[in-house]
């Protein structure tokens, strides 16, 4: 024990944890070229840690290290309530160039600039933490807030004429949507393991997913020349817009673990993983078919095959085709891990420096099962029903992504401290393979952050504006990624950039 706790062994520790620390931030640094948070993770949350470009992982002196890393807890010495809300608008936007061949035109606004659905966001989240005298003074919180949060809605498509000219009024709106939210009710602990310079935390956490995910597909018209004339299936007739609305939601778990390391006086160093498991996500989905108008195909005879109730005449009237499905799918979280390092220059300035990897690898896209579906138009003839009840796949191929940040904390009085901070996120859709309107991620991004925070005797309010830039990016081709004859990357030009404030409070009691 005497050896244990001696200074010179404690020196080694210390200097062993600096040697990890540089080594795994160099590795970092070398294998993320150009490292914000990709993907649909969102910006984090809390005021210092967002003022500070989110490296908090070291300091994590608030509620809201339940997020950055739960073993800040164990230093937190005042019981504590805190809240904050981000308020975000994502300006994007779309010049599509989807054709099919060099200029085969399916009714997409081509060639036109297209913004995203104007929206201001907000993503609010609180939480407490209070110290009891058990357990080594176990320092517990419970929390909530959102890990991952992404929306977006699009009007990029109307039917051609020479398809349909009179369901116009009816096609829907928000045509490319993803409303996808994941809450975190996190219930953390934790306690010193070295009085005052060694803590572990860990955070249990119940997820709760929802999903709005509207998307088109421009299907296969089934029918071919050996049992219809070529007419039915020539374009423009080839492809049969199907839109889809899929609305639901799931539950899972997750865990969040840290600890923290304090050096000396001035210095500290954390490591952190997050590791959410998948959800299954279960609604109805709303399906609604813009079929071809040909009117001059339609007859009273019964040679044709044109007539009510036969196929030809479904895929002739123009009449557009809805039902109604049940849906499951699974969302797979990206885990993530993470180190940081601070810096006390004096009394006044402090400065951080974080670094996080996020396997962003696991998430596949959604494969969308349907069953118990509604009436069906000729629901007895299998080529129909087929062709009506087809699962439907929104594959991508994203890669696992490194973020960087860096911020300092100037302490001006006792009453107001100045926030800075800069963070650089490599993008997860590096190759643009799978690139599609529901989600936005053009590149490589920064971002910078500012703010003021205010000490009023128990009270901690402040502010904090983000601004992240975007590079531009161009996909080519409408490709099929699966094989199942169905576009899977919406080609043209994006460009994005993002704005949010960030309202916070704490109080001490």
């Amino acid at each position: 024990m005497d050896k244990l706790f001696s200074s010179q062994y404690i020196m080694e520790i210390r200097m062993g944890f600096i040697r990890l620390t540089a080594s795994i931030i160099l590795a970092f640094t070398l294998l993320t070229p150009g490292l914000f948070a990709s993907g649909f993770e969102t910006t984090g949350l809390g005021l210092k840690a967002r003022g500070m470009g989110g490296a908090f992982r070291a300091l994590a002196n608030d509620w809201t290290a339940a997020y950055y890393n739960p073993a800040g807890y164990a230093f937190v010495y005042d019981n504590q309530l805190g809240a904050n809300v981000g308020v975000m608008h994502l300006r994007n936007e779309l010049t599509p160039d989807y054709r099919l061949g060099s200029n085969y035109e399916l009714g997409f606004f081509n060639d036109q600039t297209i913004y995203n659905h104007h929206e201001i966001y907000t993503m609010p989240s609180a939480g407490f933490l209070v110290r009891l005298p058990f357990w080594g003074e176990t320092v517990f919180g419970l929390s909530v807030y959102q890990p991952f949060d992404y929306s977006i809605s699009w009007t990029l498509y109307r039917t051609p004429f020479a398809y349909n000219d009179s369901v116009l009024s009816q096609l829907p709106y928000n045509q490319y949507r993803n409303n996808l939210d994941v809450v975190a009710f996190q219930l953390t602990a934790a306690r010193e393991f070295i009085e005052d310079k060694f803590s572990i935390g860990i955070g249990l956490q119940l997820l709760r997913g929802d999903l709005v995910f509207n998307n088109l597909y421009m299907r296969e018209n089934p029918l071919d020349s050996t049992t219809y004339p070529d007419v039915l299936s020539d374009r423009p007739y080839d492809k049969i817009p199907e839109f889809t609305k899929n609305d639901g939601n799931g539950w899972g778990f997750g865990l969040k673990g840290g600890m923290l390391w304090k050096l000396n006086d001035k210095m500290s160093v954390a490591f952190t993983a997050s590791i959410p498991f998948d959800i299954t996500i279960k609604g109805t989905t709303a399906i609604n078919f813009i079929m071809p108008r040909n009117n001059g195909l339609i007859t009273d005879t019964d040679t044709t095959g044109y007539q009510p109730g036969k196929i030809g005449y479904l895929f002739a009237i123009g009449d557009p085709i809805s039902f109604q499905s049940d849906f499951e799918t699974k969302l797979k979280l990206p885990p993530s891990v993470g180190a940081g390092f601070t810096y006390e220059v004096n009394d006044k300035l402090q400065l951080a420096f974080d670094v996080e990897y996020t396997f962003w690898s696991r998430f596949e896209g959604f494969e969308f099962y349907y069953s118990g579906f509604g009436p069906l138009p000729l629901d007895s003839m299998a080529i129909v029903k087929n062709f009506f009840t087809h699962n439907l796949t929104n594959p991508v191929e994203w890669n696992n992504a490194g973020k960087v940040m860096a911020g300092c904390r100037y302490e001006y009085n006792e009453n107001i401290t100045f926030l800075g901070g800069i963070s650089a996120d490599q993008s997860s859709i590096r190759d643009g393979i799978g690139f599609m309107p529901q989600f936005v991620d053009t590149g490589d991004k920064y971002g910078f952050n500012a703010g003021v925070l205010f000490n009023i005797q128990r009270w901690e309010i402040g502010l904090v504006s983000s601004f992240y830039v975007y590079p531009d990016i161009t996909i080519y081709n409408a490709t099929d990624l699966d094989g199942d004859y169905n576009a899977d990357q919406f080609p043209g030009v994006y460009k994005a950039s993002t704005f949010e404030t960030i309202l916070a409070f704490n109080y001490w009691f």
